[in-house]
């Protein structure tokens, strides 16, 4: 984030704190204003969230990582990375024994793309898997999928949250250990977006 992006940030921060007050940086003599351009892009906590990771941080990280790749693996890397920067739409389906490397797979690709300001959801079925991802949370949690299930179940957010934007603007979105979750959940999911 650079630093105007962080202080338009701060600004519109502070001025959601006056407007709860009746107040506004207008108010203020010689107090900045956000800029207006970079307004929208701040509007939402969560997506500034996920854009606030640290690019030369992310790139030595996935310079480490890649290195690392087998060649089947890198094969993966390579087919994904460019689907998501081509924005070409497509699901992949990463299958292989515990311990051949999936999730360090996943983390080669996080790197990546966070490294080139690209928005990453990392997800797993279990909340111990959810750990081991870079910014990982449970597919329950992020998407609100229901705990009662059925052909007809939609996931509980709202059209217009913050948390339905962030899934939108997503550049890729990682859905580890897939086969543990009922396939009611995916179809909730797909129903949603």
């Amino acid at each position: 984030m650079t630093l105007e992006e962080l202080q338009t940030f701060c600004l519109i921060e502070i001025e959601k704190l006056l407007q709860n007050n009746g107040k506004s940086l207008k108010d203020y003599a010689g107090m900045p204003l956000p800029n207006v351009d970079l307004i929208s892009a701040f509007s939402n906590s969560m997506v500034v969230r996920e854009m606030q990771y640290d690019v030369s941080e992310m790139l030595a990280q996935h310079d480490d990582y890649f290195a690392q790749l087998t060649a089947e693996q890198e094969s993966i890397y390579h087919a994904i990375i460019s689907r998501v920067l081509n924005k070409e739409h497509g699901f992949f389906f990463v299958y292989g024994f515990g311990g051949t490397g999936k999730t360090f797979l996943y983390k080669t690709l996080s790197t990546k793309l966070r490294s080139e300001r690209k928005i990453v959801i990392n997800v797993a079925s279990s909340g111990i898997a959810s750990l081991l991802l870079p910014g990982g949370k449970t597919a329950h949690s992020l998407f609100n999928i229901p705990i009662e299930l059925n052909e007809e179940s939609v996931c509980r957010i709202r059209v217009n949250s913050q948390k339905a934007d962030l899934i939108r603007q997503a550049d890729l979105i990682i859905w580890d250990e897939a086969p543990m979750t009922n396939k009611l959940a995916f179809e909730a999911v797909d129903r949603t977006f």
